[in-house]
């Protein structure tokens, strides 16, 4: 059932019913609440366990090594493959997180990982900025490259991968050189 909901929810039904679950699942709809209290208990495992899986994703190959442009590249390539693997699962992660302090807890434990991951990744840039200067520049990046950012190129722009990750090439340039 996990993998059912987790599967309806990437193909972008955002909140699939229980007849849509059971029915994927092959089992009957009494069967789903066997194992679950509810649909929320469903959702909370299933994306506790989605995300949990794709977090290796979000990994930077070789943090902070390489120039400045090959270190821009890895991040790139990171976030596409992390936010475009996610991008449902996220959205109702957000929409859940209200109401489940689980899922909230997970999300911002995301969020904290990638701004360490920025800091680390382009410790050098950063060290030659003021501490004030050093924490804007992380959290302009961790925001603009982080899932609301990039939904809203994608989804409100309706720009392509490619059109992002040049706006990400730009932002990373302008704020690190």
């Amino acid at each position: 059932m996990i993998a059912s909901l987790i599967s309806l929810i990437q193909e972008g039904d955002l909140d699939p019913t229980v007849a849509n679950i059971a029915d994927r699942a092959e089992v009957s709809h009494r069967s789903v609440f066997r194992y679950f209290d509810d649909l929320d208990d469903l959702a909370r495992t299933a994306l506790e366990t989605a995300l949990r899986d794709a977090l290796p994703l979000a990994v930077i190959a070789g943090v902070g090594t390489g120039s400045l442009d090959d270190r821009i590249e890895g991040v790139i390539a990171a976030r596409l493959r992390i936010l475009t693997h996610t991008k449902f699962l996220v959205r109702v992660a957000k929409a859940k997180s209200a109401t489940l302090p689980e899922v909230d807890r997970m999300v911002a434990n995301v969020a904290a990982m990638n701004r360490d991951q920025f800091r680390r990744h382009f410790e050098i840039e950063l060290a030659e900025m003021e501490p004030r200067d050093r924490a804007h520049v992380t959290a302009l990046l961790s925001s603009q490259m982080g899932f609301e950012g990039y939904d809203h190129q994608s989804s409100v722009l309706q720009r392509t991968d490619e059109e992002i990750a040049d706006a990400w090439r730009l932002l990373m340039r302008r704020l690190l050189v």
